[in-house]
């Protein structure tokens, strides 16, 4: 147990007091006795005086620290807001670079419409970007997606009557003929074939409204809430529940299709010749006007219905930067000029 300065003084003076208690009188023992608790009196003294000094210096040093705390934090936040403000320089130094090298925005007569770097997922352009409405054909994009996420693309499909019952436009599929996965995919992005839309759907998911089904549920996995697909092909509805998406969320599924190999292999091609198994063969040419017109162009896919009008999602490359355009409801000349407008303006920088 360990004794303070104070009980080993009491201790010491009990044991004087005893002692003389039990002596007789001896002056020059008491004047020793009193030397020595002067002595006590004074180390104790002595003591007390550099506990109170360690302890006023302690406290000095925890007031250093803690002035030393606040000024290193003084400075992190310091250095924090100068970084920012060199990342927020540079930001708006580039931000004026690319627009000087890009020029003006084109005008365009499209009312919905959105471009996308598919790598760093940034917005360079959006017109409407959220307004729901129909899309047309740019829906077998997602069509194409679920078929080729589901593999086995030289399996055989055979034609039944139900895949054929499908207009306006139709490649003219009859019941009973067999074609690969891959034929038919190939056929239905480069020429857009309703049929054709409708054979792949039935054949992956049983029946179209199986497929319709998948269609919608990818949607949510994708996380897009403006998006509601009623056929694979993008043709209005007949019971008057209509399709319908945005330039934004459109841009999402191409963003996907044009990770997949298969679908930009196939969205470059000009051209397609579709063998039937009769032994015919027709040249189907791409309705992908711009893939003509733009040597950066690579894809992707058209569409026009009355309530859509005339829609393009187009993909380009150049100098290491790619690009997607989606442009909706415009008009007959309008799409081609817009998209290819956009599509070389984002790809200037």
């Amino acid at each position: 147990m360990k004794l303070s300065v104070t009980s080993c003084k009491n201790l010491y003076l009990v044991f004087l007091a005893l002692t003389v208690l039990s002596g007789c009188e001896d002056p020059e023992r008491e004047a020793k006795i009193k030397w020595r608790e002067e002595e006590v009196n004074a180390k104790e003294a002595n003591i007390i005086q550099r506990e109170t000094k360690i302890l006023k210096d302690q406290q000095i040093l925890e007031g250093n620290r803690l002035d030393l705390v606040a000024k290193i934090k003084s400075i992190e936040l310091q250095q924090k807001q100068l970084t920012e403000e060199l990342e927020k320089t540079k930001r708006l130094n580039r931000e004026f670079e690319i627009k000087k090298l890009r020029g003006p925005l084109p005008s365009i007569s499209a009312d919905r419409a959105i471009i996308i770097d598919p790598a760093s997922e940034d917005v360079l352009f959006e017109k409407n970007p959220d307004k729901r409405g129909a899309i047309a054909s740019t829906t077998k994009l997602l069509t194409a997606l679920l078929i080729v996420e589901s593999g086995d693309l030289d399996k055989i499909i055979t034609v039944e009557k139900s895949d054929t019952e499908c207009a306006p436009i139709r490649l003219g599929l009859k019941a009973g003929e067999q074609y690969t996965r891959r034929q038919l995919l190939t056929a239905v992005l480069v020429k857009s074939s309703n049929d054709i839309a409708q054979a792949l759907a039935r054949d992956n998911a049983g029946s179209v409204q199986a497929f319709v089904a998948k269609m919608n549920a990818k949607c949510a996995e994708l996380g897009l809430k403006n998006s509601h697909y009623v056929n694979p092909h993008g043709l209005p509805s007949t019971t008057g529940d209509d399709p319908y998406s945005t330039a934004r969320e459109l841009s999402v599924i191409a963003k996907v299709c044009d990770k997949r190999p298969e679908i930009r292999e196939i969205v470059k091609l000009q051209s397609y010749k579709f063998k039937f198994p009769s032994g015919k063969v027709t040249d189907l040419s791409n309705t992908n006007r711009v893939l003509k017109s733009a040597s950066y162009c690579d894809g992707m896919k058209t569409g026009y219905t009355n309530a859509a009008g005339y829609c393009l999602v187009a993909s380009g490359e150049r100098n290491g930067k790619r690009r997607i355009v989606v442009v909706l409801n415009d008009t007959e000349g309008g799409v081609w000029r817009d998209a290819q407008a956009l599509l070389d303006w984002a790809l200037k920088a």
